[in-house]
């Protein structure tokens, strides 16, 4: 019998990004003088800790005294009340301690994050009471923790199959914030919710409904009409002509051929924005749409999660909406570079020698190490137009899940002043990041006998090493390296299950606002 060779190009129907947005439906932010819970509806308050006893005293209409009681002016705490219209959840966001700081404070849980986590998982436990609507009502909040609080909502009502029915909500503050500031911060979390979900959709979409032709037309039909944005797609013929032989490589084992997705957002900016500009801010995501290892075949188990291994360009699919949606005044170069590292009569081998973008030439040690050559070219790329600093992001080892775990993601950079504002930009976005070294020894186990360098090298550090295979094409541009994971493992704060985790994009959405 003799099978049919299978087509190469083969498209499915185009990925559908269009996810709906929750705070979508919810019209406005009412300032008020006073907390009024209506009849039959749940209620999810979050009171600043200074303004517990004060809150109290205007619950006294809905609960007991013994409940009353129950709500205690302790910052960092949770819970839900039987009220006599209904189901009441209170947040009590943490404070920031200064007193004992650790870490240099770079890992304490900011109050915008801890508001987001608390109020994430709280709207999850209301949804056990099945109710039509939920009035939202924050207390003497700051902006950044009614920021957080509205952005938990919006994370924990994503699922990626269909969830429970969404509840109507209304939403009203008591305090210090004008109503222009209300509105800010409604619009505010309706561009970071989103943005982090499309990324975590990105993620959990089965890898044979995202490979490298549908991933790339689907960034592009979400994006290309959006404000500032154009999108440019690099197929087979335009990689060849310029010379991108990784991408190109590890592609080679694949149906669908790879891609490489520019997306260039030019906001209008005024003449004193302009002269101020210090030039885009280049990012490039790894965008490995599903990885067996190659011929260097992936055990079962390992394998069992490679649909994640495009985390890093989601990310930046996420960032790249943000940008838009906010009207960012930083304008940014996005290159997502998408292949799918599959067996195939034609798979790239070990041994073999690849001749990067640069020049510089590479033997395959592993095929498993495909992700550092998927970026070395786009790096090249990224360069080339002089960015004021390059920042990739890429699940690109296992090595830094064992060194810091699964939710803090590894930093390498060679400049310090881009380490201290990306590791405070994490520590505020509560997504966070911890630098690790760029260690010479790192690049010294990649000296191979037959090239410049080979891909992967055997032992500990692998991290480190793989960071200083991709420090080999970004020239001296300022650099930053985000090694994540990009996975939720379970439940927890806002995340309803496991899942794609959206990593890396408060970081920067939070970095690029400060620029």
């Amino acid at each position: 019998m003799v099978m049919a060779k299978a087509k190469k190009n083969t498209q499915s129907e185009v990925l559908n990004l269009s996810l709906p947005l929750y705070l979508k439906d919810l019209k406005e932010i009412k300032s008020v003088k006073k907390l009024k819970i209506g009849p039959a509806k749940g209620s999810l308050i979050i009171c600043s800790p200074k303004s517990v006893t004060a809150l109290k005293k205007e619950l006294k209409p809905q609960l007991h005294p013994y409940q009353l009681k129950k709500i205690e002016n302790k910052a960092g705490t949770s819970l839900i009340l039987e009220g006599k219209s209904g189901p009441i959840g209170i947040v009590i966001p943490a404070v920031e301690d200064l007193e004992n700081i650790d870490h240099e404070g770079l890992i304490d849980e900011s109050p915008y994050a801890s508001t987001r986590n608390l109020v994430g998982a709280l709207y999850l436990k209301l949804e056990a009471y099945q109710l039509e609507s939920l009035h939202i009502h924050a207390q003497d909040l700051d902006y950044d923790e009614f920021l957080g609080g509205l952005l938990g909502i919006e994370m924990a009502y994503y699922s990626f199959k269909k969830g429970p029915q969404p509840m109507k909500l209304t939403a009203s503050y008591l305090g210090h914030l004008p109503q222009e500031a209300l509105k800010d911060v409604l619009d505010n979390a309706r561009a970071i919710g989103h943005s982090v979900n499309l990324a975590r959709y990105l993620v959990d979409v089965p890898p044979s409904e995202k490979r490298p032709e549908d991933y790339a037309h689907a960034v592009e039909k979400l994006l290309s009409k959006k404000y500032g944005m154009t999108v440019d797609i690099w197929d087979q013929k335009k990689l060849e002509k310029e010379n991108m032989n990784c991408i190109l490589a590890v592609g080679r084992g694949s149906a669908q051929e790879p891609r490489l997705v520019h997306l260039k957002y030019r906001p209008k900016l005024t003449k004193a924005q302009q002269l101020d500009s210090k030039g885009p801010v280049a990012l490039v995501g790894k965008g490995i749409t599903f990885d067996t290892g190659g011929l260097n075949l992936k055990p079962g188990q390992a394998m069992r999660l490679m649909k994640k291994d495009m985390g890093g360009s989601a990310a930046l699919v996420g960032l790249a909406y943000w940008l838009t949606a906010t009207k960012s005044s930083t304008p940014c170069d996005i290159y997502l570079s998408m292949a799918e590292n599959s067996v195939g009569s034609d798979s790239f081998r070990p041994s073999d020698i690849l001749t990067a973008r640069n020049g510089k030439t590479i033997e395959i040690d592993n095929t498993d190490a495909e992700g550092r050559l998927v970026m070395a070219d786009a790096l090249c790329l990224a360069t080339e137009s002089k960015p004021q600093c390059v920042i990739d992001v890429a699940t690109l080892t296992g090595a830094i899940k064992v060194g810091l775990g699964t939710d803090i993601g590894g930093l390498f950079t060679n400049n310090d002043d881009l380490a201290f504002i990306m590791q405070s930009c994490s520590q505020v976005s509560g997504d966070l990041v911890w630098r690790m070294p760029l260690m010479p020894s790192g690049r010294t186990v990649l000296n191979g006998p037959f090239s410049d360098m080979v891909n992967s090298a055997s032992g500990f550090g692998g991290a480190i090493s793989a960071a200083m295979f991709l420090k080999e094409f970004i020239n001296d541009t300022p650099w930053a390296h985000l090694d994540i994971y990009g996975w939720n493992n379970g439940s927890q704060g806002a995340y309803r299950t496991s899942g794609g985790s959206g990593q890396a994009v408060q970081l920067l959405a939070q970095f690029i606002s400060q620029l």
